[in-house]
């Protein structure tokens, strides 16, 4: 997954960690944060997930200038031209080459008190994202809904607008746009029923128009009654030889009977079938 934001902290300031991620959240970046509280070893998923973030965002203090995973994310950050950006939650300043590089001071951070370095790394992380005009977004009063309405209209790509009128359409019942592939199938599958309907016009309109001397039919109409025909013929010649198969049966049941009879007698049974006759037996020497 791409995140818009890697935030690298020391455990012992995981709750001014947790605060800037809700905030950032709130303005719809894509945040990654550390929720273990500990200070693990930087390993692999650490690195690519710093390496498909967009900025890495380092949290300096006391603590973060003795924690090794904050050191590793914050290199990781300054190797990649244009990601590092960096705020100070006191005054301990960051060893080489990082003390060189602008720190937006957080000091006094609060969930209720916003201080002009927050403005200035929101500003900073929407640049890079593309996003205007969020320091305005972050003045509007809570109850502001005609405001919020305002900015929102102003900004119809930003993420805020974006997930606003996701809320809207939910809140409507309209169901959301298709995805791509899914848009495409759709595609194809209204050009294929638009294809066979045409396809069905114009064998109705074929049936209906003269019938010219050079033109010919391709067969693909004559297809069905094909099989039906062939289906019936497997049918009819099935029941001829089911029909033998009976009589030949049948005779043989006759024959048998008489063979088994004795001298000078036919079965009662025999009699009126068509192949005996009564009278006088007849013994040819």
């Amino acid at each position: 997954m791409a995140y818009d934001v890697f935030v690298a902290y020391a455990p012992e300031d995981k709750d001014m960690a947790a605060l800037v991620t809700r905030r950032l959240r709130a303005l719809k970046f894509k945040v990654r944060f550390n929720k273990r509280g500990e200070d693990p070893t930087f390993d692999d998923k650490d690195a690519r997930d710093a390496l498909k973030s967009q900025s890495m965002l380092v949290l300096w203090s006391d603590n973060a200038l003795r924690s090794d995973w904050v050191r590793a994310a914050a290199s990781i950050g300054h190797s990649r031209p244009g990601t590092l950006i960096q705020t100070g939650l006191d005054d301990a300043i960051p060893y080489e080459p990082f003390q060189l590089d602008t720190r937006y001071d957080l000091k006094g951070f609060t969930s209720r008190t916003t201080v002009e370095g927050w403005y200035k790394t929101v500003e900073e992380l929407g640049r890079r994202d593309g996003r205007r005009n969020l320091r305005a977004w972050i003045n509007i009063p809570t109850g502001d809904e005609d405001a919020k309405s305002a900015w929102l209209d102003a900004h119809p790509t930003d993420p805020l607008a974006l997930h606003a009128k996701a809320l809207r359409d939910k809140k409507l019942g309209l169901v959301p746009a298709s995805a791509p592939a899914a848009a495409s199938a759709a595609a194809l599958a209204a050009s294929a029923i638009g294809s066979s309907t045409a396809a069905s016009h114009s064998a109705a309109s074929a049936s209906t128009a003269p019938t010219l001397g050079h033109e010919e039919d391709t067969g693909a109409g004559w297809l069905i009654p094909l099989i039906l025909l062939g289906i019936a013929a497997m049918l009819w010649f099935g029941w001829i030889n089911r029909s033998g198969a009976l009589a030949r049966t049948k005779t043989a049941a006759v024959i048998q009977r008489v063979a088994t009879c004795p001298a000078g007698m036919v079965p009662a049974n025999v009699l009126g079938q068509g192949a005996l006759e009564t009278g006088p037996i007849i013994i040819d020497e």
